[in-house]
């Protein structure tokens, strides 16, 4: 008899992505909460899949493999994921990027499987059968409560006792991005005139110099009385990549970034079709701190309430004031806190479990309708092809799977160690080592024949520049 349930998961993802911690998070959670035997991959900036696929029952696509961006997913993973003939799923969380160019790659490279953030009332426009025949679609959060979270916050300061009443970290994202995008300075923008005007102290930034990472977070969140925040995700779905272009084609001619204002009126119709509006990660955060959260009214995915859950801002800022009356009030705030607390922080829920368990059942709900039943028998019986196969000396990176994600840092600090080839052995779960092979040239080199971890390094925030030039010496 044929057996038709998947064992092993091959996950393919960017170690330019994993210093974020949610990423990792995300990564990490097919390993610890699906019952398969999960590796890892790293696909993007040239790097050559030395293994074969198929060795493989299923193939997890993560969100940071963009496919949409020219020359960022290796063409060398790109072959292998066409040769392979398991389940492949893909995760999608910028879905309003060049979606027809998603579409393209979707169909081309045979995904079965898609999970995405869009609400499912919304399918038909941002992924219609038409265009993706067959296609299952999965709906997910864009981030979900990490595990032993709790256990590593830092203690919690009383309300009463916290310095700053208004706190906020964003950042300006021009018209690209629509109203959700412009939502995110503006809240901070507004806030921070008002509390200036009114002697409120506060604690609000949206340039990139001043956003903050890791342990500091979750301090700073701690430390602050009430949170602002609002949507996260995007109604603007550019197709075709032609309004990214105008604004490109804008900006050069007028040598300053546009403004969401000066193309509101292009956006507002397009933006009237969708209602993107997500829960971000940061509010399990920010519950999680037991901070108050102040938030312009939204949907939130459909898991936080206004009143009940934070308090609502209007966008227009009509209310502000009866906002900004309830930021002395300790004993209703930290109610507020509570409700919230005892509403998100339900791992069951919104942790990464319950992304794993979604993720298992759909795997154990598809695969036996998706894969023929006779290749895996003759899988069973093939050798690994390539297992023989050189490694390549020069240029190449060759990449093994892995029992864990890598990050940018290791592959950069790798790829500068000389010319010779260095292997990196990393402690695996279960006590076993895994071995990454790469042909490393000299520094002076590494742009030329290195792409990928310059096309890494440069697109790190400039704290983590700072830090990877320390930890190398550079």
């Amino acid at each position: 008899m044929v057996n038709t349930t998947p064992k092993r998961i091959i996950v393919a993802y960017s170690s330019s992505s994993t210093y974020v911690s949610t990423t990792m998070e995300y990564l990490l959670s097919l390993k610890k909460f699906t019952k398969f035997d999960v590796d890892y991959v790293h696909v993007t900036g040239g790097a050559q899949v030395n293994f074969d696929l198929n060795e493989y029952d299923v193939i997890f696509h993560s969100y940071c493999c963009r496919l949409i961006l020219d020359d960022y997913v290796s063409d060398s993973y790109k072959q292998a994921l066409l040769n392979f003939r398991g389940l492949k799923i893909i995760s999608v969380q910028d879905d309003y990027d060049r979606t027809a160019r998603l579409h393209q790659e979707l169909r081309r490279l045979g995904f079965h499987v898609l999970v995405t953030p869009v609400p499912c009332d919304f399918w038909h426009l941002a992924y219609p059968a038409s265009e993706l025949p067959g296609l299952r679609i999965v709906n997910a959060l864009t981030g979900y409560l990490p595990e032993g979270l709790l256990d590593r916050r830092p203690s919690i300061v009383p309300l009463d006792e916290r310095r700053v009443s208004v706190a906020y970290r964003g950042r300006n994202l021009g018209p690209k991005y629509g109203r959700l995008g412009f939502d995110k300075y503006e809240i901070g923008r507004r806030m921070a005139e008002l509390c200036s005007a009114r002697n409120i102290p506060h604690d609000i930034a949206m340039d990139d110099a001043s956003r903050i990472y890791g342990k500091a977070w979750f301090e700073f969140l701690g430390a602050s009385r009430t949170m602002l925040g609002c949507e996260s995700g995007s109604n603007l779905f550019d197709f075709d990549g032609e309004f990214e272009k105008t604004i490109e084609q804008f900006e050069a001619a007028q040598r300053r970034k546009a403004t969401y204002e000066e193309f509101e009126d292009v956006t507002r119709p397009i933006e009237a079709s969708f209602d993107m509006g997500q829960i971000s990660p940061r509010a399990f955060e920010t519950a999680m701190m037991m901070t108050p959260m102040i938030l312009f009214r939204g949907n939130y995915s459909g898991a936080m309430e206004a009143d009940a859950h934070y308090l609502p801002l209007e966008k227009d800022f009509s209310n502000v004031d009866e906002v900004l009356s309830k930021v002395g009030d300790t004993e209703y705030l930290a109610a507020m806190a509570d409700r919230a607390y005892r509403h998100l922080i339900r791992p069951e829920k919104y942790g990464y479990q319950a992304f794993g368990r979604m993720i298992e059942e759909t795997i154990l709900e598809e695969f036996p309708k998706r894969v023929d039943p006779r290749w895996i028998e003759f899988r069973a019986k093939t050798h690994r092809l390539n297992s023989s196969a050189k490694a390549v000396q020069g240029t190449l990176v060759q990449e093994a799977a892995t029992d864990l994600p890598l990050d940018a840092v290791t592959l950069f600090r790798n790829s500068t160690q000389g010319t010779t080839e260095f292997q990196h052995n990393m402690p695996a779960q279960g006590g076993a080592d895994f071995q990454h092979k790469t042909a490393v040239p000299r520094p002076e080199r590494l742009a030329k024949h290195y792409p990928f971890a310059f096309w890494a390094y440069k697109r790190l925030p400039m704290p983590l520049r700072k830090r990877v030039r320390r930890h190398l010496g550079i």
